[in-house]
């Protein structure tokens, strides 16, 4: 049983962890949008390298995948902050405002790590423009999106040589 903050109506915080559950869903769906538009981008620029010997293109769509990764890794570090959100909201134990979708109103208590952000002591705008290490490093973007970067290289390489 969770403990309850005094003066939160249990439905209000029913309500406000759907609201945070449907923003982690809208953060997910933009994340799986980005890999289904990164396939026919990537396929073309780097198919159209080969065919033509245009490493340019192969740099190009090289480009794309870096572009489309950093945008995931966002929408993966958005999405960690908001769930560290729900879960503050579903323990209680947070001094949370009954609605909030900002997860900056998380206390500085909750690690980091959790976040996506950068270890404490990083300058701040470095963790405002760039996700931390945990989340480049997650299956979801480092494993999905290495592959297609090397290729990208291999592919510039061989077409330039």
């Amino acid at each position: 049983m969770t403990t309850q903050s005094p003066g939160v109506d249990p439905e209000d915080r029913r309500k406000h962890l759907d609201f945070i559950q449907a923003v982690i869903t809208r953060m997910s769906a933009a994340s799986s949008n980005a890999k289904a538009w990164l396939l026919p981008v990537v396929t073309a620029a780097y198919g159209y390298a080969l065919v033509q010997r245009a490493d340019s293109i192969a740099l190009l769509g090289l480009g794309a995948t870096l572009l489309f990764a950093y945008l995931d890794a966002n929408y993966l570090r958005q999405e960690k902050r908001f769930r560290s959100l729900y879960k503050a909201v579903a323990s209680g134990q947070c001094d949370i405002e009954v609605f909030s979708l900002q997860p900056d109103d998380l206390p500085s208590e909750v690690p980091t790590k959790e976040k996506g952000d950068w270890p404490s002591g990083t300058p701040r705008w470095i963790n405002r423009l760039l996700p931390g290490p945990n989340v480049w490093l997650s299956w979801s973007v480092g494993v999905f999106y290495l592959p297609f970067a090397v290729l990208g290289i291999v592919i510039a390489y061989l077409v330039h040589c």
